[in-house]
């Protein structure tokens, strides 16, 4: 399901169960540019965004299963529990092709490379 088909309170749901999952991904520097791929010249922009998701989705995968799953299923409306193989291979698909959602993960990576750290420690 795509992120922009959830409406209403449900949406809302949503958005609180993908805020962890995606800080996860979008503050890992080795998948810091998963949705960030660069034009290459001469080449169809489609055979650039698969290369680069070839790279980086294998690395994703390994590095976040929870996160991953946790929003794959979230997206779903369903449990963790429920998802097999099939269902997280098309879903992962969907993720990939969903320009809203591929937004919301830049945009929370940029929203951590502009914040400058907090000193929280008491003085």
């Amino acid at each position: 399901m795509k992120l922009s088909d959830i409406k209403g309170e449900r949406a809302i749901e949503v958005i609180a169960d993908l805020i962890e999952p995606i800080a996860n991904i979008a503050t890992d520097k080795d998948c810091a540019g998963l949705f960030s791929v660069k034009p290459v010249k001469g080449e169809d922009k489609n055979v650039t965004a698969t290369k680069h998701l070839v790279k980086k989705v294998p690395l994703l995968l390994r590095t976040h299963k929870r996160d991953v799953i946790q929003i794959i299923a979230t997206l779903d409306g369903k449990s963790v529990d429920e998802m097999n193989m099939f269902s997280i291979a098309r879903a992962l698909i969907g993720v990939v092709q969903d320009e809203a959602l591929i937004e919301l993960f830049t945009s929370a990576a940029r929203s951590v490379e502009e914040t400058p750290p907090t000193d929280t420690s008491e003085k």
